[in-house]
């Protein structure tokens, strides 16, 4: 992240100069002064654990449970790339022997899921968190702004690519609408040893897979976690769990206010009512006030408002 600050300030630096008016990427004025937000205390939620817990969360929703039929899509997909295989090494009868398999495995599992679009194969998952704080990203933000308007396109999408902080999930899918339909076709081809054909069309089909790319901001889901080790500790007996569960929820209020800022569902209305939810509990908190229903609450809104925004299942 360092670096590619600095490399995007260099170039504004280098192309400021050429005009009469210098982009100053340091000056702030009186009013975002005002503005800075001050991190707030730290958590005693280590970013190990942070990690880990994200990780679970984010496969309850998104990992394949396989089931028969999330074997049986595995195993066509690997059936057609047999059947290539076969192809290639002029093997006409086995390719033909193992597409008869295939469309055998594709009956059942069209048997079974009638209604079923898409079946699931593989899910992978990469995460791309440029740690940064909100001040930063601010400045981010008036950076890019102040290149744009001068021109400095490449300049702006460099500094813009610092506020990327995302949980990244692509899901493949077998599209059993159309995948039977081709795999008829190409065994048609072999019956008439016309196998360059069936080739062709066996790579097409595997080609059709389905891909789903789903990027979950890191901040929204570090504040969702911050929330529920918050509710978890209010439930416990130590002396000090108020004060530990206002810094949690701090934590949480400041990470959805980096997530806004970040662009990620900006100006979302939800933003206020979590924002709201928050200062409410940590209020119920200070007054021992029954906490149990409004953690409950605002957990809901956090979740509603993660898949509203930022995946669809499905």
């Amino acid at each position: 992240m360092k670096k590619l600050i600095i490399s995007a300030f260099t170039i504004l630096t280098i192309l400021s100069g050429c005009g009469q008016n210098n982009i100053d990427t340091n000056k702030k004025s009186t009013s975002e002064v005002q503005d800075t937000i001050v991190k707030p205390e730290k958590s005693n939620v280590t970013k190990e654990q942070m990690a880990k817990d994200i990780s679970e969360s984010i496969k309850k929703d998104f990992e394949i449970k396989e089931n028969e039929s999330n074997l049986k899509a595995l195993e066509i997909v690997g059936e057609t790339q047999k059947v290539i295989n076969w192809i290639d090494k002029d093997k006409n009868k086995q390719a033909k022997d193992e597409m008869a398999k295939l469309i055998g495995n594709l009956e059942i599992l069209i048997t079974k899921n009638p209604e079923v679009v898409l079946v699931p194969l593989t899910t992978e998952y990469s995460i791309n968190d440029i740690v940064i704080d909100i001040n930063t990203a601010k400045q981010i933000v008036k950076d890019a702004k102040k290149a744009m308007k001068k021109g400095y396109y490449q300049a702006a999408k460099e500094l813009l690519s610092g506020l990327t902080s995302e949980y990244n999930i692509v899901t493949t899918y077998l599209p059993v609408g159309t995948y039977p339909e081709a795999m008829k076709l190409a065994a048609a081809k072999l019956d008439e040893n016309k196998n360059d054909e069936a080739k062709k069309i066996l790579l097409q089909a595997l080609n059709t897979l389905v891909i789903k790319e789903d990027n979950i901001p890191m901040p929204v889901l570090k504040a969702e976690e911050y929330i529920s080790v918050a509710a978890t500790t209010m439930t416990g007996s130590e002396n000090s769990k108020k004060d530990i569960a206002a810094i949690l929820l701090d934590n949480a209020d400041y990470q959805l206010k980096l997530a806004e800022i970040m662009g990620y569902g900006k100006k979302d209305k939800e933003f206020k009512e979590l924002a709201s939810a928050i200062k409410t509990l940590k209020k119920a908190i200070k007054k021992d006030k029954e906490t149990k229903s409004l953690f409950e609450d605002l957990s809901k809104k956090i979740k509603n408002f993660k898949e509203r925004l930022f995946f669809k299942k499905v």
